[in-house]
């Protein structure tokens, strides 16, 4: 989720101690700086692109991950201002941090949440990355006058029946996909929340001979296909393709995608697709390993967000 909507529900949290948020709170402060910490694996953007998108949403937002930087933020928070338990300290920082991790496995990215044990990347489908109506359930929670302690309890109920809702429209969706696409062919359907509306979902289907990309309105029984994309034989350079750093940070990137390979001026391409994110005609994160007439590899570039954004990842990286 984006840094605004992860600080007005740290700052909810912070407002279920019964108290209007003041930053002058350790205990409200270290809710929201808690609510924003998993976030800053940023800085691993200082040593490339990379190491920021092979770790990114790893271990600082593992229940690990968040334990430390509770700790952390808990001691620095009591030596600057203390005057309070530094146990309760913690505690708010740590439910501010636990409310990080929830919201980003809420939306189609994920969040590696057991890491070390598991390398996984969890997620519940239910949310765009900035969702409007949980933005506007928390912004409540600072401008309501009154009793905030009660506003915060109302504005968390009010934010679990959205869950709900969106689970139910989910499910309802899927179900819709399922009599029109189920058979011995279908091997899985995916409905994921779709990137700019909140009344459409997007949806993945894998059969034995392609992926089928598109979306769908909640409440229309006409999907909208978007792309087909045929299945390509595996063969020996798709396979040395999946095993190089670039096929290895792609898997890791996304567990969706398309393989095609093509040859191109006695260059053969291996190409990735993530299927998640379908954004003006094309997908949006994308990388391409070229490999020699010898099958050596020349060159491998990850295109995340961006068709002009390139970033090359040698070898012997």
């Amino acid at each position: 989720m984006d840094p605004l909507t992860h600080a007005l529900v740290g700052i909810g949290v912070a407002a279920l101690s019964g108290d209007k948020f003041a930053l002058g709170n350790p205990m409200h402060l270290g809710a929201m700086l808690g609510a924003l910490a998993p976030d800053m694996d940023i800085v691993l953007q200082l040593f490339g692109d990379v190491p920021y998108l092979t770790h990114h949403r790893g271990s600082s937002h593992s229940i690990p991950g968040v334990l430390v930087m509770s700790g952390i933020i808990t001691a620095g928070l009591w030596l600057l201002l203390g005057g309070i338990n530094p146990g309760l300290i913690f505690l708010w920082t740590f439910l501010g941090a636990l409310s990080h991790i929830a919201l980003d496995l809420f939306n189609s990215y994920g969040a590696k949440i057991l890491w070390p044990f598991s390398r996984k990347r969890y997620t519940l489908n239910l949310l765009v990355l900035a969702d409007p109506v949980i933005i506007v359930i928390f912004a409540v929670v600072i401008f309501w006058p009154g009793v905030s302690g009660l506003i915060a309890e109302a504005a968390f109920w009010l934010a679990m029946m959205y869950l709900g809702s969106r689970f139910y429209l989910r499910q309802r969706v899927y179900r819709m996909l399922e009599r029109q696409f189920a058979g011995d062919d279908t091997f899985r359907i995916v409905v994921m929340p779709a990137m700019v509306s909140l009344w459409n979902w997007s949806f993945l289907i894998e059969t034995r001979e392609s992926y089928i990309i598109g979306e769908i309105r909640c409440f229309s029984a006409k999907p909208g296909i978007k792309k087909i994309l045929e299945k390509v034989p595996l063969n020996p350079l798709i396979g040395k393709a999946l095993k190089s750093r670039m096929g290895q940070l792609f898997q890791s990137f996304t567990p969706y995608f398309h393989i095609s390979h093509c040859l191109v001026d006695g260059k053969h391409i291996v190409r990735f697709c993530d299927l998640r994110y379908f954004f003006r005609e094309d997908f949006l994160h994308s990388a391409t390993v070229i490999f020699d007439e010898t099958q050596t590899i020349i060159d491998a570039v990850f295109q995340p967000y961006n068709k002009n954004r390139k970033i090359r990842m040698p070898e012997g990286f």
